[in-house]
């Protein structure tokens, strides 16, 4: 399959993304198949017996190549499974691969922006972070809690969607150009 049969694919499969967010997602994924076929072949670990870990490893690679952790539509989309068995196959790549909270972060914080800093509830002088909407708010949320910091939700409403975070978990790694 080409790039481009892989895009119109994807157009079809993913049709609220850009055309060039089809396109790099289409880019990474081949070069993250082509990753995994070689470290599957002549790699010196083991390798995966059972599907659910075969396709955390494809995606895993696929990750990394894209540089961001893929969403739960995405690998859906790409692996053509349901979206339940997209979100197994991402929670059980994030509990196997050590190097992907990072992009879990990125990903989760992808268009947010600090908004100053406040207390609430067993947060102390916590980060206050905007997002862009309620389901990214959510997303974060979700990989703040599974790393093991506090948050709690300021605000959700209209426009405005703010999270209040602990003032131990590592800002600068979630939103390094503030």
């Amino acid at each position: 399959m080409s790039r481009q049969e892989l895009d119109t694919v994807l157009a079809r499969r993913l049709p609220a993304t850009s055309a060039s967010d089809r396109q790099r997602l289409a880019k990474a994924y081949l070069s993250g198949v082509e990753a995994h076929a070689l470290a599957r072949t002549v790699g010196s670990g083991p390798v995966p017996t059972a599907l659910g870990t075969e396709r955390a490893e494809l995606v895993a690679f696929v990750s990394r190549a894209l540089g961001r952790l893929l969403t739960e539509d995405e690998i859906s989309a790409l692996l053509r499974i349901t979206t339940t068995a997209a979100r197994a196959v991402r929670r059980n790549m994030l509990a196997v691969y050590d190097d992907l909270p990072l992009l879990a972060l990125k990903a989760a914080f992808s268009g947010a922006r600090r908004d100053g800093r406040g207390s609430s509830g067993d947060i102390n002088d916590g980060y206050r972070v905007k997002f862009p909407t309620a389901e990214k708010m959510e997303l974060a949320q979700t990989e703040v809690k599974r790393q093991g910091f506090l948050c709690e939700i300021l605000e959700s409403s209209g426009t405005r969607h703010v999270l209040l975070i602990d003032q131990a978990f590592p800002i600068d790694q979630a939103l390094p150009e503030t």
